[in-house]
């Protein structure tokens, strides 16, 4: 009764369906698209599933723009649930990690690459997957699932962070030798594994800094400037997010943050290093490779991979450049996920219909000091995508916001670390 009164409600809310055929058509789709996929959005409460929140969603646009926020939904809504994440990490592990294993075993062992068979039984590619490390990049990286269904992955090859202690990275690399019975055995793969890298500015980020000497006082840094400056009060360092150069309005801006004569030498300092790219990294990659302890595990010609179930083009681009710059060994890193977001979906602009449904309904309150302007994502992603366990803010923001009074998400939002809103 509550799926009927739904469609029903729904077939108010949309203008132009004269035709029965063609109206049942759409709600059998509707319906399929539920059952098959929408409803197991886990942040859906029960009693208000894809259906109830399709009609409020609806409800927020003027009859002319809801044919295309459907339209949308029904075609361009990327939607991955837990099953197909678990089929992302069967081929993560499979295509892409084993894979990489066999050709370091074929080129160690001199067998032809080919001979898959060959190499897989050979004592080669056994030392290689033994000897390889398996680090969680966040808690959402289903390296549990991976450990509990390939069974040759032992217990001590894994650590479920990438932030852990000097003991226990000593005790995995003493139970490597013992497997080995090699008293200098070392790690020669390392995997990094997440499960989803929307614009990779959490893994790595470029920021320029500057000194603010004593006496300067701290900026007051506006609520939307707060995802791309801030201030260090342990270093008393400047942080700039880099972006490209600087507008004029965005100098008036910065400058207008403080008051006093240190302040200024600062910030000029902080324009200067901006024009020419004199930038630092920061992230979670930066602080792997900062990691002396597990950086001691490696052998000295140690793979290391970034392996993402899913990972956007944009993040791709964005992430390639900056790896070599990385210190040691993790300047080799590559990347190499289980599936990518190609660019072709990213809506980034007024120019579709629903990019310029986008433009309209946004408000400055939607974003926050830590995102900045979402209107078309986290970091302009520009995602149609909804992942079952929640929506990542790089996606559209009409998919997921919630703290504007006008929006009705279809696919509701929750922050990980408790913010409310965005």
């Amino acid at each position: 009764m509550k799926r009927e009164l739904a469609l029903r409600l729904l077939q108010t809310s949309l203008p132009g369906l004269t035709d029965e055929g063609a109206t049942a058509n759409l709600f059998r789709e509707l319906q399929f698209l539920a059952d098959y996929k929408y409803n197991k959005y886990e942040m859906y409460h029960p009693g208000r599933l894809f259906l109830e929140n399709l009609y409020l969603w609806l409800q927020q646009f003027k009859e002319d723009e809801k044919g295309a926020a459907l339209e949308f939904v029904r075609k361009e809504v990327i939607f991955v649930s837990r099953q197909e994440f678990q089929q992302l990490a069967s081929v993560l592990y499979h295509d892409v990690i084993k894979r990489h294993q066999l050709e370091l075993a074929a080129a160690l062992g001199g067998h032809p690459p080919h001979k898959v068979r060959t190499v897989r039984d050979s004592p080669e590619f056994r030392k290689v997957a033994r000897a390889s490390l398996y680090v969680g990049m966040s808690d959402g990286a289903r390296i549990d699932y991976i450990r509990r269904h390939n069974l040759e992955i032992s217990n001590e090859q894994v650590l479920p962070y990438y932030e852990t202690s000097p003991a226990k990275v000593k005790d995995v690399l003493r139970q490597l030798r013992a497997a080995s019975s090699d008293s200098q055995a070392k790690f020669r793969c390392l995997f990094l594994l997440d499960d989803f890298c929307g614009s990779g500015r959490t893994l790595l980020r470029e920021v320029v800094t500057s000194k603010l000497e004593s006496g300067g006082g701290p900026p007051e840094i506006p609520p939307l400037w707060q995802s791309r400056l801030r201030f260090n009060q342990d270093s008393s360092e400047l942080e700039l997010l880099y972006a490209g150069e600087t507008s004029v309005a965005e100098k008036d801006m910065l400058r207008g943050m403080g008051v006093g004569e240190r302040y200024s030498a600062a910030i000029n300092v902080l324009f200067e290093r901006n024009t020419k790219r004199e930038t630092v990294l920061k992230g979670s990659l930066a602080k792997v490779a900062a990691s002396g302890n597990l950086m001691e595990a490696l052998d000295p010609s140690t793979a290391i991979l970034f392996c993402p179930l899913l990972a956007s083009q944009h993040a791709l681009t964005r992430l390639t450049p900056l790896l070599p710059r990385l210190p040691g060994p993790l300047s080799r890193t590559r990347i190499l996920p289980g599936a990518v977001i190609e660019s072709r979906v990213e809506i980034r602009s007024e120019a579709t219909p629903i990019g310029a449904l986008c433009e309209k309904y946004y408000t400055d309150d939607i974003g926050d000091n830590h995102t900045g302007c979402v209107k078309f994502g986290f970091d302009e992603c520009g995602l149609p995508l909804v992942l079952h366990h929640n929506t990542p803010n790089n996606s559209i923001y009409l998919l997921w916001a919630r703290k504007s009074d006008n929006l009705n998400p279809l696919f509701v939002r929750y922050e990980r670390h408790g913010r409310e809103g965005a």
